[in-house]
Formats: C-alpha cells, sequence, structure tokens
C-alpha cells in the first residue's frame, strides 16, 4: 500500500483571497502540489511542475460523483 504525507501551508492574510496549497509526498518523496482556492482546484505533478490541471468546483463534483466511491465520511467530528 502507497504511504502519503499530505503538507499544506497558507499565508497570514485573509485565507478567503489567498489559496491554500497541500504539498503531498509518497514514500517520503515529493509527489505534487494540490492548490484549492475559490475558483476550484489545481494539482501540479512534481514530474511537470510548469504544467497544471485545473479543475473548477463543479467539475471536481462531477468527478468525485462519476468516480468516486460513496460511503461513510471518515472524518470523526460531527457536522
Amino acid at each position: 500500500m502507497s504511504e502519503h504525507t499530505v503538507q499544506f501551508r497558507t499565508s497570514p492574510l485573509d485565507v478567503a483571497k489567498v489559496d491554500v496549497v497541500f504539498r503531498v509526498k509518497q514514500h517520503g518523496r515529493a509527489f505534487g502540489r494540490l492548490r484549492i482556492s475559490k475558483g476550484g482546484v489545481e494539482w501540479v505533478q512534481k514530474s511537470d511542475s510548469k504544467k497544471a490541471f485545473h479543475m473548477s468546483w463543479e467539475r471536481l463534483d462531477e468527478k468525485f460523483v462519476d468516480r468516486g466511491i460513496k460511503g461513510k465520511t471518515r472524518s470523526k467530528k460531527k457536522r
């Protein structure tokens, strides 16, 4: 099974106007970066850090519904 480490950084400024960046590592090595903003998400692969895959929130929702596995949330917090 693959082991991933996810880290993120954010600015002390208003988060609503600044992207949140998650740095993802696989087996301790850089795997890619996930940027989350009001407009959508962006994935930057380690193998090609000059280009990114962009997706709107609506499109991301479609992909999760079409290809994801629906089940109980893994979060232990009650909402």
